[in-house]
């Protein structure tokens, strides 16, 4: 079940592997009925700027926000820092060390293709057709879909991009210690993202989520579009278990995702701690 929030705090822009600008992203928040949104682009703060002047425009309270890309035990997880003072020096350090893998990796899919998909020039077409010199594995399916070497966004992932396959590159993330300390270094909330989309069996969320919380990690995204009924009932046992605040966010990137807006989400569970309590004012 689905309800309308007025807050939605996991949103992407076109400043990592979003669809739409900064302000257009505030924009459309706004005519969906959300009051306080976070903008929490991949590893990278710089649709902020241009996001805040399109908030004060919609009246709407803008969270600093970003999804650091971490590595543990040799997988991949993100990690959301909420309410960022972009000002902290260890935060933007550790920022620019995020987007310069971003670039490598980017370079090497890139390459990749050029060979796997008989292509010229990936790399740089699909930095042109982003906006960036760090685009993500979306944008790069996004790339092949338009050069008609697939039929879809999930065709390019099965054929080139996912592990795997010829394109995956693996890219070395910060630790999930150093992405946990950095985001309270800024004064923000680290919280597990999208923890349903890891594929991991109950044993191995809850042993994550224990190493997540002995790190200092605040809390966990249960609020979210296309949960099943058993996920649900296994991110309530989670955040309870590890006394964990709970998190909601659309996970948006595109309007042409059509299953999901922006503040639809399943209602916030009874009895559980927002990670919003007390950092709002009315």
């Amino acid at each position: 079940m689905s309800c309308n929030h007025t807050i939605d705090l996991h949103s992407h822009s076109t400043a990592s592997d979003g669809i739409l600008s900064p302000a257009a992203l505030v924009s459309r928040a706004a005519d969906y009925g959300v009051t306080c949104l976070a903008l929490t682009d991949h590893d990278t703060l710089a649709g902020l700027p241009e996001a805040h002047e399109a908030a004060r425009q919609h009246d709407i309270s803008l969270v600093n926000g970003i999804e650091l890309s971490v590595r543990h035990e040799n997988r991949e997880y993100h990690v959301l820092g909420l309410w960022l003072d972009t000002g902290c020096g260890q935060l933007q350090e550790r920022v620019a060390a995020q987007q310069e893998a971003r670039v490598n990796r980017a370079r090497e899919i890139g390459r990749r293709l050029d060979r796997a998909a008989t292509l010229a020039n990936s790399y740089e077409r699909t930095c042109e057709l982003a906006g960036t010199d760090a685009p993500g594995r979306p944008l790069f399916a996004r790339f092949l879909e338009e050069a008609g070497r697939v039929r879809n966004h999930r065709h390019a992932f099965n054929r080139y991009l996912k592990q795997g396959q010829s394109a995956f590159v693996a890219t070395p993330w910060c630790a999930l210690e150093e992405a946990i300390a950095d985001i309270h270094a800024a004064g923000g909330t680290a919280v597990l993202a999208h923890p349903q989309a890891y594929g991991m069996t109950r044993k191995k969320l809850r042993q994550f989520l224990a190493h997540f919380k002995e790190a200092g990690g605040d809390g966990l995204e249960v609020a979210m579009p296309g949960l099943s009924p058993q996920q649900t009932a296994l991110l309530d046992e989670c955040w309870q278990h590890f006394d964990l605040q709970v998190s909601a966010g659309s996970d948006f990137h595109s309007p042409e995702q059509k299953w999901l807006a922006l503040g639809r989400l399943p209602p916030v569970p009874k009895g559980a701690r927002p990670v919003w309590e007390g950092r709002l004012t009315s």
